[in-house]
């Protein structure tokens, strides 16, 4: 019983235990350089690939385009513990010394979008700046008819992102001789800043203005907004950007409504970063440089891409509606699964306390069995002790007759007889009451006792308090509901079995003859 219930408790454990396994744990830190929409987006889809990806955990930091903040993040997101880092580099070359700290620690590095002065990471994703500044320059230049006056913001100094895209740009314009790049400025990405570095060109340029080119599309939107401003908007000017987000206030939108004139998708493919991702962290094979695709936005198929959007939008709410569920449904389970577990550890408890409150049972009833056997096996010895001194008595008394016959001895034997019962009756239920306790109280030898008793009844006095005993032990049978056993104990006998031995010995039945 002990080991069976041993084992259920083991297989309880590893049921537990097996149970509180989840998917392999794995933190993913993602170090973003700022946080504008076309990072949210990014932020959104690689949330959406954890729910098939359970196992994944996803810490994400925002450095405001503060290159100091995003090493001390970095920093941060190493000291976690991370199994894997995905890193937005604000600056190329202040952000390689935090990169390089963490991949000389063994953490795998992906690059994203941008990238380090630097060969220590482990991956690199992005769009190719370069290849989007010479799509743009070719859209400009066809719409320019190959001549024309240019402004151009780039994005933040000294980010890759901003350096490949006005490289591109400029290689594409050495094909068209008659385009003049008139002035150009550096902004960081935000519209203010593209209205800021309008205003500085316009400080310095009176010239003519045939096109503009935002290194994304909000500084775009900011130079038209200073060019309005200023009353130089003809309305003819081409305004190019870069990102294409179909937000409400993204540059595909803009497209759609005439704002800008064009804009290059800048993909994010959170999903296929995440693949990236898991692939390095699980050691399989996988490409060290993955570049995305990109596409022109133009008035002509904005609208066709804002409707696509739109359905992507509902789809991936329905997603999220689903996971939401299916959260809630795995919270259920997983109290199901609790409840279960302690219904069985209960169960278990259960059973276990039972198997040694049985075992329990069973040697106390085997210890009492035992002790009865004892009891008995003293009484018994006791009774036949007291016999055995009563027969040396007798044998003693062998041809001393001294009885008298007179009418007065009778009466005295009578009063004596009478005085004796009293005394046995009064102690009757006083299992270690003897002859010795009796002769005593009644002032006589026990030599004296036996004598008298033996005269009287014929019997020893061992006989008579027996028979005594029996006689009243048989009244309670028939008048009384005690069970055996507590008459057994008021008529002086301390083992149930020993009682029913002498009762059968004295009226050749058992006491449940009379008994029921």
């Amino acid at each position: 019983m002990k080991s069976r219930a041993s084992l259920i408790f083991l297989f309880l454990l590893s049921f537990l235990f097996s149970c509180s396994q989840e998917n392999e744990h794995i933190v993913i830190g993602v170090s973003q350089c700022s946080e504008d929409s076309w990072r949210q987006k990014l932020k959104q889809e690689l949330i959406m690939t954890t729910y098939f990806n359970p196992g994944v955990e996803l810490i994400f930091t925002s450095a405001n385009d503060d290159s100091e903040l995003q090493q001390r993040q970095i920093d941060s997101l190493v000291n976690c513990g991370i199994d894997l880092l995905i890193v937005a580099p604000n600056q190329v070359e202040l952000l390689s010394s935090a990169v390089d700290r963490a991949y000389d620690k063994g953490i795998p590095v992906i690059l994203f979008d941008r990238k380090i002065d630097s060969e220590k990471y482990t991956a690199f994703m992005g769009a190719d700046n370069f290849q989007i500044g010479k799509m743009i320059g070719h859209f400009m230049a066809t719409g320019l008819n190959g001549k024309g006056n240019v402004l151009e913001i780039g994005g933040l100094k000294g980010s890759s992102p901003a350096s490949e895209r006005h490289e591109g740009f400029m290689a594409a314009m050495e094909d068209y001789p008659d385009i003049n790049i008139a002035s150009f400025e550096h902004g960081d990405w935000t519209e203010e800043s593209g209205r800021l570095a309008m205003n500085k060109m316009l400080s310095h340029y009176d010239g003519s203005i045939d096109a503009v080119f935002g290194g994304n599309d909000r500084m775009a939107i900011g130079a038209r907004k200073a060019l309005q401003a200023a009353g130089k908007d003809s309305g003819d000017i081409i305004y190019a950007g870069v990102d294409a987000l179909p937000e409400e206030d993204g540059g595909m939108r803009m497209v759609s409504d005439s704002l800008l004139t064009v804009s290059a998708i800048y993909p994010t493919h959170g999903d296929e970063l995440m693949l990236l991702a898991l692939d390095i962290v699980n050691g399989r094979k996988y490409d060290r440089d993955v570049f995305m695709q990109s596409s022109l936005v133009t008035y002509d198929n904005a609208s066709v891409l804002l409707l696509q959007n739109e359905e992507i939008i509902r789809q991936s709410n329905y997603l999220r509606t689903m996971h939401s569920l299916t959260g809630r449904m795995q919270d259920a389970m997983e109290l199901q699964r609790v409840i279960i577990i302690l219904v069985l550890v209960f169960a278990l408890c259960i059973s276990v306390f039972l198997s040694f409150y049985v075992m329990a049972y069973r040697q106390k009833q085997s210890l009492s069995e035992e002790l009865q056997a004892q009891v008995e096996k003293v009484e018994r010895q006791r009774d036949e002790l007291e016999e055995q001194r009563d027969k040396l008595i007798e044998l003693s008394m062998a041809g001393n007759s001294d009885t008298e016959d007179s009418a007065e001895s009778q009466n005295k034997d009578s009063g004596f007889i009478l005085k004796f019962r009293n005394v046995v009756e009064s102690h009757l239920d006083d299992p270690d009451i003897s002859v010795d306790d009796i002769s005593s109280e009644l002032c006589m030898s026990r030599a004296q006792l036996y004598r008298k008793v033996k005269a009287v009844t014929g019997k020893s006095p061992v006989e008579v308090i027996r028979h005594m005993r029996l006689a009243k032990a048989d009244k309670l049978l028939a008048e009384t509901s005690l069970n055996i056993s507590e008459i057994a104990y008021r008529v002086g006998f301390s083992s149930a079995s020993y009682f029913t031995k002498c009762y059968r010995d004295q009226f050749n039945r058992l006491p449940t003859d009379v008994h029921r």
